[in-house]
């Protein structure tokens, strides 16, 4: 059966509406507040920006309202896909995961935005409760219980839980700091990704392998291929970034970034729209791997 690409884009463009009105809302506020002169987080300390140098190459720029520029606008990647995700999904739970991705790019833009402690506290608790209620997604579909079930809920609430607590605790406890929890969870998902993949195999059409979607045939390489290419450039722009980063080990010397200091194209900001990517992509793959109904 051929798969028409109206079933692949959104079914309705409302919810691109609703992202530029977001958009140019927020970009009223920056300029009014720029041009009224206020500049709340102005007093950022140095340790503090010292800090976030060793992880992200990006210019703070005390004097705007908005401390960073790509590393914050670039956030509105997570609410596009929470908001395709809400918009594409016609059950309960498939939205409280685009409602999960849209407190992503709040927590993750107050970060960017402020450079204080609760921000970033915030946008770690965001990064992590996306990648578990993705991984949650999964289980309940290998499992076999219904997303609509009081188990599903329960589970929803406590792998937010589990999410919350480790952004709180990244700094006091090893085992969730953002270099180690973060790659676990998303290598957990492509491994999910690769056993359900063996597991839906079917030969049955011309010797292709394809994925059943709906009432619809999807090639097996779709979803996977974007998500797994698009998280391992995520994570290659993530930790390439910064002067004492995973992959960017410059002791800290600042001015040997990877990323100019001033310009659009920043390491963060690429990982923050190739995530956002990744997590669209397994959201679909998840739903398109469903054997029944959710």
């Amino acid at each position: 059966m051929d798969f028409p690409l109206s079933d692949l884009l959104p079914k309705a463009w409302n919810w691109t509406l609703l992202w530029a009105a977001c958009l140019v809302l927020v970009l009223l506020l920056s300029l009014v507040m720029n041009l009224a002169g206020a500049h709340p987080w102005s007093s950022t300390t140095a340790d503090r920006i010292d800090q976030y140098r060793h992880e992200q190459c990006e210019t703070v720029d005390k004097s705007a309202f908005f401390l960073q520029s790509m590393n914050f606008w670039s956030n509105f990647a997570y609410l596009a896909a929470g908001l395709l995700v809400i918009w594409r999904s016609d059950f309960a739970f498939g939205k409280a995961i685009g409602w999960v991705l849209i407190a992503l790019a709040i927590g993750s833009g107050w970060f960017h935005g402020t450079l204080t402690e609760t921000g970033q506290t915030a946008d770690m608790m965001g990064v992590y409760c996306a990648l578990l209620v993705m991984i949650l997604y999964g289980l309940l579909k290998v499992l076999a219980v219904s997303s609509d079930s009081v188990t599903a809920w329960v589970l929803f609430i406590v792998f937010m839980g589990i999410g919350c607590l480790a952004g709180i605790t990244r700094t006091h406890v090893h085992f969730f700091d953002s270099d180690y929890f973060t790659p676990m969870l998303v290598f957990i998902l492509f491994v999910y990704m690769i056993v359900e993949a063996i597991g839906s195999i079917d030969w049955s059409n011309s010797g292709f392998i394809y994925f059943a979607w709906r009432t619809n045939w999807v090639p097996v390489l779709l979803w996977t291929s974007v998500a797994f290419l698009s998280g391992l450039v995520a994570v290659i722009f993530k930790f390439t970034d910064g002067d004492k980063n995973l992959a960017a080990k410059h002791d800290g010397d600042y001015s040997k970034c990877l990323y100019d200091h001033g310009s659009i194209i920043q390491g963060h900001a690429l990982w923050h729209i190739f995530s956002a990517v990744m997590f669209w992509a397994i959201f679909e793959y998840i739903r398109a791997t469903d054997r029944r109904t959710s």
